[in-house]
């Protein structure tokens, strides 16, 4: 019989966690009008409470050694803020700023101690920072900071930011996490209740299934209280402290942004044939450049097209001389045979005269 009562009653319990989810949901869209989520939650406590004050007079149940009670009371949900932050969403919204600068300066050092200054004074600290170049030889300088100041003296460092050197670019960005804080906090509450039952539950328990059963679901639901606790704080800690952004610029001389003004036809056509001529004149002087740069590529192939052509010039001339030696030869050769032809002629005439004697 008490087997089946605590089985019962753990059903409940996950039923009314169930429930007590849905109105955590739904508590939400009120805020979305005004700031009155409050009353809303306090519906679904008094169903926990008074599911647990059932439980607890009807069977007297007590926490165990291994699982023990939490004192969330020591935890208030809305704790006082050191820094002046706003925590608490019956207050107003809680909003998330993050604002990103881009300077330049031609102090680069005097400006990066003066931030560093100005944050710790403010009472915030450098989250991150990088810095390269020596500032020699026109090395220039450039930095990046990552700065987490008290959200209501963000606004004052910008103004000593914007006063100490000129401010390229600028972008913020707010986000408002009202609805997403109110809903974990809402959970926190629901999974605490939960978490003080299943312990009631476990601390009369008999059956060894029973046991194991509460015991994960107890395990499960510490698991999402500290997580959902974890995202609270980081929150709190985004709400308390707004995000600087800050990329620093050494320059050899500062230009204040000028103002812009319509372009007109004629401004438009000056700036194209300036253009035009600033490209040719790049041209003829990145080819001159080019040209000397070549200069002894084209020097080594002249020497080897000289050589070649040398070769070239000798080869021919012996060949021709080669044949012009064959071509006197081969005359010779046919005189000498003319001559003996006309030689072997005579004599027979010769002998026919003689005959004919």
């Amino acid at each position: 019989m008490k087997k089946r009562i605590i089985t019962a009653a753990l059903a409940g319990i996950i039923a009314v966690s169930m429930i007590a989810g849905c109105s955590s949901k739904s508590a939400s869209d009120p805020i979305r009008e005004h700031n009155g989520e409050a009353e809303m939650y306090a519906a679904s406590d008094d169903v926990y409470l008074t599911a647990n004050k059932t439980l607890d007079a009807a069977n007297g149940f007590s926490a165990t050694a291994e699982f023990e009670r939490e004192d969330w009371d020591a935890q208030p949900l809305n704790a006082p803020d050191p820094t002046g932050g706003n925590i608490d969403p019956t207050q107003g919204r809680l909003l998330i700023r993050t604002v990103t600068i881009t300077a330049e300066t031609t102090n680069y050092l005097q400006v990066a101690a003066d931030v560093e200054s100005k944050v710790k004074e403010f009472g915030g600290y450098i989250e991150y920072s990088s810095m390269r170049g020596t500032g020699n030889n026109r090395d220039l300088r450039s930095g990046t900071y990552t700065v987490r100041v008290p959200a209501d003296k963000l606004d004052e460092l910008i103004s000593s930011v914007g006063s100490n050197c000129t401010v390229i670019s600028s972008n913020e960005n707010t986000s408002d996490v009202t609805l997403e804080y109110v809903d974990t906090k809402a959970r926190i509450e629901s999974l605490r209740v939960e978490y003080d039952q299943l312990l009631t539950l476990l601390s009369q328990a008999e059956d060894l299934d029973t046991i194991i059963t509460l015991q994960n679901r107890l395990s499960e639901v510490r698991y999402q209280i500290e997580s959902a606790e974890s995202r609270v704080r980081v929150l709190e800690n985004q709400v308390q402290y707004a995000t600087l952004t800050l990329t620093l610029n050494e320059v050899l001389e500062e230009k204040e942004p000028e103002e812009a003004h319509v372009v007109t036809y004629g401004e438009r056509v000056s700036n194209q044939f300036k253009e035009m001529w600033e490209n040719t004149v790049d041209f003829f002087q990145g080819l001159l450049l080019g040209i000397i740069a070549c200069i002894p590529g084209l020097i080594f192939i002249a020497i080897i097209v000289a050589v070649v052509l040398i070769i070239v010039f000798t080869a021919r001339k012996k060949r021709r001389a080669r044949r012009a030696k064959a071509l006197a030869l081969k005359e010779a050769e046919e005189k000498k045979a003319s001559e003996k032809k006309t030689e072997n002629n005579n004599e027979k005439k010769e002998d026919k005269k003689e005959e004919n004697k």
